[in-house]
């Protein structure tokens, strides 16, 4: 008999259990499945794994599996999934299932890396042996690091050597990671490579083509890391990635991060409202900008400008290249700026006119500064089509052009609430 208060209820004999609901039904089959699948992986590819970095890899792939999993609110699927995983492996109590426990353990979040560890110990005094790269598995240390540059400044590959103290005669791996800052510095792409000395010689035999390499502090790579898996999780790169190769990473790319010193402060220090007025002073004075001073809206663009790459962009508004040249005039121009018919056509002008002078602050090799201006004559003809597409204005742009349309041009108030 159940006393009064009791929290728990018996069910009888001859009642009815409850069923499983058809969501929770659906996700045990899912994982269920999905833990057949992890086995069959270990027993055909872990169990072979020749070094703890494949092991790694293997590890952080599987981490990544939760993409497909169905979530429940408030809930991390893959936390949820790796801490179902090392249930079930615990309880399956075989070689295999040890492999999987000491992968996840070198990979994985340090809320799974503890039951990980502890369910592989006890498999291990049970009399099942772990794999020979188990207890080398997640002790990598960085060595090195260097960082490789195109022209522009545009595309980014941080590398970073790393070596297992505990295998005296480890020749050491690279980890790779490819950062775009066309796109506000997200990571693009992240793979394992051949030891130091091998990829930063590959990697030379690409200087003659515009990439600069130099050595770079384990800090300061730290803080680049950390800055461009932050940009991913906030960018809109659906398309734009190599994202089953990064999302594969992941955890890894986390783990090794955790690995570094602490992140150094870098990028540029944030302009504001004075530093801009005294750029665009300092601009209008140069002799790049000598044909526009008799156009009064100049200045109402190159704040434009520098609104482009500093508000939208990495922060520095004298880094410019191809790439970023076509994006202000076909892409945030047409979306985001407002202005007068007639001020349409100065802005080509005067990003040609900006982009000369920032090159020559930044020692831009002519040649380089020749392919910006290239893209920007090659959209002249496009921008005055695009900046009169109604459909392409973001909803502020809309709103801010309706109101423009409506005011008095000489109420100098009217101007200044829309920001002219």
């Amino acid at each position: 008999m159940v006393g009064i208060g009791s929290r728990k209820r018996r069910v009888g004999r001859d009642e009815p259990r409850p069923f499983p609901s058809p969501e929770d039904a659906q996700r045990d089959a899912v994982m269920a499945r999905l833990f057949d699948g992890v086995l069959r992986s270990a027993r055909s590819q872990l169990l072979r794994a020749e070094s703890p970095l494949a092991a790694e890899v293997w590890g952080s792939g599987l981490m990544a599996v939760w993409h497909n999993l169905p979530a429940s609110p408030g809930d991390d699927p893959a936390i949820s999934f790796a801490e179902a995983l090392v249930r079930h492996a615990a309880e399956l109590g075989t070689v295999e299932g040890v492999a999987v426990l000491a992968a996840l353990a070198a990979v994985a979040p340090s809320r799974v890396v503890t039951r990980a560890r502890t369910a592989a110990a006890a498999l291990e005094q049970a009399g099942i042996a772990a794999p020979a790269w188990a207890a080398v598995a997640g002790t990598a240390v960085p060595t090195e690091a260097w960082i490789g540059s195109d022209v522009y400044g545009d595309q980014e590959i941080v590398i970073v050597g790393f070596t297992y103290p505990a295998l005296p005669d480890d020749p050491g791996h690279s980890i790779c990671v490819l950062v775009d800052h066309t796109e506000r510095g997200a990571a693009k792409d992240a793979y394992p490579a051949a030891p130091l000395a091998q990829t930063l010689a590959r990697w030379r035999e690409a200087e003659g083509d515009g990439i600069g390499l130099r050595p770079a502090t384990l800090p300061e790579v730290a803080a680049r890391l950390a800055d461009a898996l932050l940009a991913t999780d906030f960018a809109d790169t659906e398309g734009k990635t190599d994202g089953r190769s990064l999302a594969e990473m992941r955890a890894l790319l986390a783990a090794r991060l955790a690995t570094l010193p602490p992140a150094a402060a870098i990028g540029v220090e944030e302009l504001d409202a004075e530093g801009r007025e005294w750029l665009v002073a300092e601009f209008l004075g140069a002799p790049e900008a000598a044909d526009l001073l008799s156009e009064p809206a100049a200045v109402t663009v190159c704040h434009s400008l520098i609104a482009y790459r500093c508000d939208y962009g990495d922060g520095d508004p004298l880094r410019w290249s191809p790439t970023l040249a076509g994006l202000c005039l076909l892409d945030h121009f047409p979306v985001k700026v407002c202005l007068d018919g007639p001020d349409v056509g100065l802005v080509p002008d005067v990003l040609a006119a900006w982009v000369a002078f920032a090159a020559r602050r930044r020692h831009l090799p002519e040649a380089a500064l020749a392919r910006i201006l290239d893209v920007i004559d090659s959209c002249r003809g496009d921008f005055p089509v695009v900046m009169g597409d109604v459909a392409r204005y973001s909803p502020a742009k809309r709103a801010a052009m309706d109101l423009l349309n409506r005011i008095d041009l000489t109420d100098d108030e009217a101007w200044a609430a829309v920001g002219r």
